[in-house]
């Protein structure tokens, strides 16, 4: 079997390395305003396979900017939440952020934690240590989205189904919120805190 060569990776690796270069200082203005900041990945106009390679430098550029991003808020920040999702599914949708101020506490607790034991991609390198904790990436449907689709699509999506909330809608009235997986992301996070004083 001949394998057909994928050309325009040099290319790639490029875009890779100024994304990097872009992204590496944390725009300490931006953050101060409106309390948060982060970077997704550059997407490509053709989508195909991408090689275990090019996700392990895309997952190490992501990793240095990490690292930059922490080292910068722990000098002009007391407090920070900061946080770093490789998309197993999809690594272009893979993103980093960082949250200050009152939004911590929201950004934290949007995340549903894999409770099984599942393998980590070859390609999520090891962290300083860090550990990867996977983290299901969830959409939210409201009851009526739900009972839009047909049967075959409803039982698919019930497959994924992580909880259902009771909510209010605007009128007050009881409605129920479906919480679905979409994908599995591979997340490290990390959060300072201010310093109690005795």
């Amino acid at each position: 079997m001949q394998i057909k060569k994928i050309r325009g990776w040099k290319r790639r690796v490029k875009q890779l390395g100024e994304w990097k270069k872009d992204s590496i200082t944390l725009d300490i203005n931006f953050l101060n305003k409106y309390g948060v900041e982060y970077r997704k990945i550059f997407n490509f106009d053709e989508r195909y396979f991408t090689p275990n390679w090019f996700k392990h430098k895309i997952v190490s550029s992501f990793i240095d900017v990490f690292k930059h991003w922490e080292a910068q808020a722990k000098d002009e920040f007391e407090s920070f939440y900061i946080r770093l999702d490789i998309n197993q599914t999809d690594i272009f949708d893979s993103e980093i952020m960082i949250v200050i101020g009152d939004a911590i506490k929201e950004y934290k607790s949007k995340w549903e934690k894999v409770e099984k034991h599942i393998p980590k991609p070859d390609w999520v390198i090891e962290f300083c240590k860090k550990e990867w904790i996977p983290c299901y990436q969830c959409s939210v449907w409201l009851e009526d989205e739900i009972n839009s689709l047909s049967d075959t699509d409803k039982s698919k999506l019930m497959e994924q189904l992580v909880k259902v909330n009771k909510i209010n809608d605007i009128s007050e009235e009881e409605i129920q919120e479906y919480t679905i997986i979409d994908s599995i992301v591979w997340c490290i996070e990390y959060e300072n805190k201010p310093s109690i004083m005795l």
